[in-house]
């Protein structure tokens, strides 16, 4: 019996059993041609793979040659753990029987590296954060399934934990550990549309486009699009300028920044997706023209990341035509915010009674003279 005669008998008699989760789908020992064929399913999931296992004429003096494939990972990652399983090879096992320590070896290296599942998004993370970022803003919790990330804007941050489920991308990671040095309201829009994003990528709209049903729809991976949203808008958020004064929003130092609500300088973000100081949010609102249906914001352009897109008809299935950035002319969208809710005859009355007793401050001033 050669030694790949016996080595493949010896896969068929122990693969499955020392090497956990596999199963032997094709084991021949068939001149030209010998092979051993095996699925790896490290859960019912996502982490599966196949490794086909072919002989050279030199064998064992050179390294069998092996060829992964999966319909679950990708192909930029099986060439990698390809290559890191050929150099296991050429450093340890030549001139001994291969096959079945490189079985175990990719069944542990998949078992022990959860995150391989979003091999393709965090690479991606990694060229989006630039060759400036620190290595702090993407760390790789493989035992927790976790990534920590951090995206950074000026002197503002924003870190959170993404946790990958076991059956994603069938689920959507679950966004923890939230915080910043950013103000409140954007702490929690942050969190709000972050997590709103990994939802929609795996739960269908409640309204399906018309000629599509439930059953057409099919989850997408939900890590790469959720932190993106966080790094693009913490990226942007020290550089917006006010609508109405034009002065830069935040300050350029995070310990500047006003807590009190009821100052003029703190900050307030609207449905349009803008940000104001409340002075000139308040002032703007109390002023005429009240047109009706209310005020429009006057930012020069549209917002990249507004909220019309999910408030006003955006989201998947709407009827309503989704509304998108513009690069020219005014925002245009009308004005709204939780604590601005003011009607056009409410606002009008307000103005019609300031007016009023600014007149009558005149007249008694004119009158002292």
């Amino acid at each position: 019996m050669s030694i790949i005669e016996f080595e493949i008998d010896e896969v068929r008699k122990l693969c499955e059993n020392v090497v956990p989760n596999s199963k032997i789908i094709a084991c021949t020992a068939a001149a030209p041609a010998p092979f051993i064929r095996v699925d790896i399913h490290e859960n019912q999931f996502y982490r599966q793979l196949t490794a086909c296992l072919r002989f050279p004429n030199d064998y064992p003096k050179e390294a069998v040659l092996i060829e992964l494939k999966s319909k679950t990972l990708s192909d930029k990652f099986l060439q990698g753990l390809t290559s890191v399983c050929e150099k296991q090879l050429q450093q340890e096992f030549l001139g001994k029987p291969q096959c079945l320590k490189v079985l175990k070896f990719l069944q542990q290296y998949v078992q022990d590296n959860p995150l391989c599942v979003c091999f393709d998004e965090i690479q991606q993370l990694r060229k989006d954060l630039g060759p400036e970022a620190t290595a702090d803003q993407l760390k790789l919790k493989q035992k927790a399934s976790a990534i920590h990330f951090t995206a950074k804007g000026g002197e503002y941050y924003y870190r959170l934990k993404a946790v990958v489920p076991d059956d994603y991308p069938q689920h959507c990671v679950e966004l923890q550990q939230q915080e910043t040095n950013l103000p409140a309201i954007l702490l929690r829009y942050l969190n709000g549309q972050s997590r709103e994003i990994a939802r929609q990528c795996v739960e269908p709209p409640l309204r399906m486009p018309k000629g599509k049903t439930i059953a057409d729809f099919q989850p997408v991976p939900s890590l790469y699009r959720a932190l993106k949203f966080c790094l693009e808008a913490t990226r942007g958020f020290h550089m917006e300028e006010c609508p109405i004064c034009g002065q830069l929003v935040l300050p350029r130092n995070p310990n500047d920044l006003e807590k009190d609500e009821n100052k003029d300088s703190y900050v307030e973000r609207v449905y349009c997706g803008h940000l104001f100081h409340q002075g000139c949010l308040k002032l703007y609102l109390s002023e005429p023209p009240f047109p009706k249906g209310g005020k429009l914001c006057p930012a020069k352009r549209r917002h990249l990341r507004s909220d019309a897109t999910y408030y006003m008809g955006g989201m998947q299935g709407s009827k309503m035509p989704k509304i998108l950035p513009d690069e020219g002319g005014a925002c245009g969208i009308r004005l709204a915010h939780d604590r601005w809710v003011v009607n056009v005859k409410v606002a009008e009355s307000r103005w019609a009674q300031k007016q009023a007793r600014q007149r009558e401050l005149e007249e008694v001033v004119d009158f002292l003279k």
